[in-house]
């Protein structure tokens, strides 16, 4: 096998612990990259990806307190912050089932298991870029969001390179579903279930079925998979859209519970518990997941003003029993001051803060306190800082105010 020209390429190393990471740009270096970037954990990358592209990408999977290199796979991806043509290695400790497995939505590239040798290294990334060669056309389109030349680029790969049919078949497979031709994606998923029990067409089989609106189907076959593996912890986010749409809300939350506890890094599972919470007025949990969600979100690229909103609105639901705890009004406080900070420019949600503030105040009989927000909202309006109250509010302000 010919040694790749790594001369042209950008590396980007994410490790937390300082001597692995010293010896893995040595490594890098010695293999020639012509630029090599390093972060210390998923924060700094997800930073460093949102300015720069890179060929090839080390990630540990045990980056510390934050997020995991596997959840930061998730989020770079569906952010769009890698291109398909990218290489991602993940270097772990030990290839556990369970990691593994729970990367079946979204899966590195390879996986290498420390301590790995120099030799080992470049091997295994000549193997992975030499696959990307082969699969180069198929990425290009991917990345331009044109399924359909990326189904005909794999099928050339296929006849070219017959070891990468399984490979070729998962992104046709999963094409046909952004095509929105179900019917197709749902036979070759199963032609390749009949060859071999592949955990990925289960998956792209259950899929199918939801999307055709066959939610039994689609739900026998998400609990498949879930019994298979039960690691693969993107299947209780399914199973949740499921039974929320077959109007078992209480089901859909125990779901998403099940799934958090498994798994409580992931920013979207959160909010998406949050959510489903805050419809069925169970305002505890809500709080809970959105509090954890606001904790995530500092350095993610979800990292919006909604997802803080939610929380202080949570906490405001609360109050419809009574004044807050003074450990949740501590929490209020924190989020109220990280809106303060990184949204209070857009003048709808200072006007929703305000109206949150008060209401917090108001529930702890703090008439005087929430009478001087209300006149700092007056004068903002008058600048053009903030909207205005609603009517409803308006009228619920001079009752309280007696104005």
């Amino acid at each position: 096998m010919a040694h790749q020209d790594f001369s042209k390429k950008k590396a980007l190393v994410i490790e937390d612990m300082a001597e692995a990471r010293i010896m893995q740009r040595k490594m890098l270096s010695d293999f020639g990259f012509g630029s090599i970037e390093v972060a210390m954990k998923a924060e700094t990358a997800v930073e460093l990806l949102q300015t720069q592209a890179f060929d090839v990408i080390l990630s540990d999977y045990n980056l510390g307190k934050g997020k995991d290199g596997q959840q930061l796979l998730e989020e770079v991806r569906h952010s769009k912050l890698i291109s398909n043509t990218a290489t991602y290695l993940m270097v772990t400790a030990e290839t556990s089932i369970e990691m593994v497995m729970g990367a079946i939505e979204y899966q590195p590239d390879g996986y290498i298991t420390k301590p790995f040798s120099q030799a080992l290294l470049q091997r295994r990334l000549n193997k992975l870029l030499e696959t990307k060669e082969k699969l180069y056309d198929v990425n290009v389109a991917l990345d331009k969001n044109d399924h359909a030349a990326a189904i005909e680029a794999a099928k050339i790969v296929i006849a070219k390179h017959p070891a990468l049919k399984g490979r070729c078949g998962r992104i046709i497979g999963e094409s046909l579903l952004e095509l929105k031709d179900y019917d197709k994606a749902l036979s070759l998923f199963n032609s390749t279930l009949k060859e071999r029990k592949m955990p990925w067409a289960l998956f792209g089989k259950a899929k199918s079925y939801f999307l055709m609106g066959e939610l039994e189907k689609a739900e026998q076959s998400f609990k498949q998979l879930m019994l298979d593996n039960r690691f693969f912890v993107s299947a209780y986010d399914w199973l949740a859209k499921i039974l929320i749409r077959q109007g078992k809300q209480e089901e859909a939350q125990a779901t998403l519970i099940e799934a958090v506890n498994r798994s409580p890094k992931n920013l979207l599972r959160q909010i998406e518990l949050g959510n489903i919470s805050l419809t069925l007025n169970d305002f505890i949990t809500a709080e809970m997941a959105y509090r954890r969600a606001v904790f995530l979100a500092k350095h993610s690229c979800y990292n919006t003003a909604d997802v803080y909103l939610k929380h202080l609105e949570s906490l405001v639901n609360m109050t419809n029993e009574g004044p807050l705890s003074s450990r949740q009004r501590s929490h209020f406080e924190s989020t109220l001051k990280k809106v303060h900070e990184s949204f209070y420019d857009d003048p709808d949600d200072r006007a929703t803060t305000y109206g949150y503030d008060i209401s917090v105040h108001l529930a702890d009989h703090d008439i005087n306190g929430a009478h001087q927000i209300y006149n700092t909202w007056l004068e903002d309006i008058k600048t053009g800082l903030t909207s205005a109250p609603s009517k409803q509010q308006s009228l619920k302000y001079a009752r309280a105010f007696g104005g």
